[in-house]
């Protein structure tokens, strides 16, 4: 793996190189953290990664998810909405960070599911692969501000939607496009 480290405006701007470094060796040991739960499908450690005033906001629709329980049911969703197996899953690209930020870029391998929780999700068998960046800022070792970035047009459904299904406790809807995924793996569960 390169070396994650990336010189943020601090470092640039701050003669005291000892409490950027430190802030540095922190900030590792969290990413590395935060790659291990995020990818290992482990809700609930990512949950205690989460500052109480979290905001997810997914770029692609302009929603948002506020404050933990919000986050989630979004998550929960998401999650479900999904099935990873031996060859579709996660695969992480990119992981860097500076003493406050914290940026991850991978392909995310699926299947979609027989009972989707996705507002226009493909047809049950479907394998997805998109592309998906997260830009994450911490604020006393704990993620405040969460924005996931994905080109919608690679899932498929050709509906303006959006990404998450409401119980009328969340934000407001924002259509979006979405183009034709790749075609349905047969037998896939």
């Amino acid at each position: 793996m390169q070396n994650p480290i990336v010189a943020s405006k601090s470092d640039l701007e701050t003669p005291n190189k000892v409490a950027t470094t430190a802030g540095r060796t922190s900030m590792e040991s969290f990413a590395e953290k935060f790659k291990t739960i995020y990818l290992g499908d482990d809700l609930d450690g990512f949950m205690k990664l989460l500052d109480k005033d979290i905001v997810w906001t997914f770029m692609a629709t302009g929603e948002k998810f506020s404050g933990l329980e919000q986050v989630r049911k979004a998550a929960e969703r998401s999650m479900a909405g999904r099935v990873h197996t031996k060859t579709a899953h996660m695969e992480m690209t990119n992981l860097f960070w500076s003493d406050d930020t914290l940026c991850i870029e991978y392909l995310h391998r699926c299947i979609s599911p027989e009972h989707a929780t996705l507002t226009g999700s493909p047809p049950a068998g479907t394998e997805i692969a998109v592309a998906i960046c997260i830009t994450m800022h911490v604020k006393n070792g704990k993620i405040d501000a969460f924005n996931e970035y994905l080109d919608l047009s690679t899932l498929s459904g050709g509906a303006k939607r959006t990404l998450f299904v409401q119980d009328g406790n969340g934000p407001a809807k924002k259509p979006t496009p979405a183009a034709q995924a790749t075609p349905p793996i047969p037998n896939a569960r």
